[in-house]
């Protein structure tokens, strides 16, 4: 079981570095050798030690894991060049959802499912449960699809302080912002956010509770990354760097599936809905400092609340009827 703690070392290190990379460029301008890309790639290097350990010796993972595994990483490395091409070709972007970054986040998603594939497999006489660690890989999975929300996260706090004349980011970026509220939130529309939350984070939820049969794991890998970001926060705060809005109302997303178990669609849409006005109505009140919302948004963030479930319970019997088919 060491191996895999091993891992969760590793991508416990991607995820600090990623979050105080994100946090970094609202401060400063884009540097190939900053502590934050430090940090992430110790992680990364400690991860190509464990996968070249388990090609040399194959004792943790079978072959499909370990395959999964090499072309994330294999992909990830092929992301380094091309991101490096894209800021000299384009110039600095402040915006995580950039083409490359992209290349990034689905090499990292690979590289995590992979890991917890192989740790799944190599459990899989004992019932998986939150007291495992398969909280902390469908936590990494979590934080990996919504680190292009950081942009937003970070914005609401950052704008804020534009706005009011007290910024700290460095002059160099200051002078780089033309259009403040495009730029600083990434220039991706608003209704784009919390529709690609509810999406990324039901979908994950599904696809737990179907695989694992545990329907706490999504909550505490949740909860688990809340904290974490939390963590975060403080820290980055006591240090003077910018800190961010945590995405506290995801939560309610997999509660809802926790509450209405044998109704997917329900729990679909009241843990979207939940999710977004909860989140509206402390953008409204001002307590917290969000990211902007309309409540018109609500309409199509409870859409695909239901249709997530719904899609997954069509994908099964045809799953089903294909194992039916090799059986007979």
């Amino acid at each position: 079981m060491k191996y895999y703690r091993l891992w969760v070392l590793a991508f416990l290190l991607k995820f600090i570095g990623s979050a105080w990379d994100a946090s970094y460029h609202f401060k400063y301008l884009f540097e190939e050798y900053s502590i934050p890309h430090i940090v992430n790639t110790l992680g990364f290097a400690l991860g190509a030690v464990l996968l070249f350990q388990e090609w040399r010796r194959k004792q943790y993972m079978e072959r499909f894991s370990r395959n999964l595994i090499t072309i994330g990483y294999v992909l990830f490395l092929i992301g380094i060049p091309l991101d490096f091409t894209y800021h000299i070709a384009y110039g600095i972007d402040l915006t995580t959802w950039s083409p490359t970054h992209f290349i990034y986040y689905i090499a990292t998603d690979i590289m995590i499912f992979g890991v917890w594939r192989g740790y799944f497999l190599y459990t899989r006489e004992t019932k998986p449960t939150w007291k495992s660690m398969h909280t902390w890989f469908a936590m990494f999975l979590l934080e990996c699809f919504m680190f292009p929300n950081m942009q937003q996260e970070n914005g609401a706090i950052s704008y804020n302080q534009y706005i009011h004349g007290k910024s700290i980011a460095s002059k160099e970026i200051l002078d780089l912002i033309s259009d403040p509220a495009s730029q600083i939130f990434g220039g991706i529309p608003e209704w784009v956010y919390p529709i690609y939350s509810v999406l990324f984070i039901g979908l994950l939820t599904v696809l737990i509770i179907r695989i694992c049969r545990d329907v706490t794991i999504p909550v505490t890998a949740t909860l688990l990354y809340i904290l974490l970001r939390f963590v975060g926060k403080g820290i980055f705060s006591a240090v003077g760097y910018p800190t961010s809005y945590v995405p506290i109302t995801l939560l309610l997303i997999p509660l809802a599936f926790l509450l209405f178990r044998k109704t997917k669609w329900l729990a679909g849409l009241v843990g979207s809905m939940a999710y977004f006005l909860a989140l509206f109505a402390i953008h409204k009140s001002g307590i917290l400092i969000t990211p902007p919302l309309v409540m018109w948004e609500l309409v199509p963030v409870a859409i695909v609340g239901v249709l997530v479930p719904v899609v997954n319970g069509l994908v099964k019997p045809i799953t089903q009827q294909n194992k039916d088919k090799q059986t007979a």
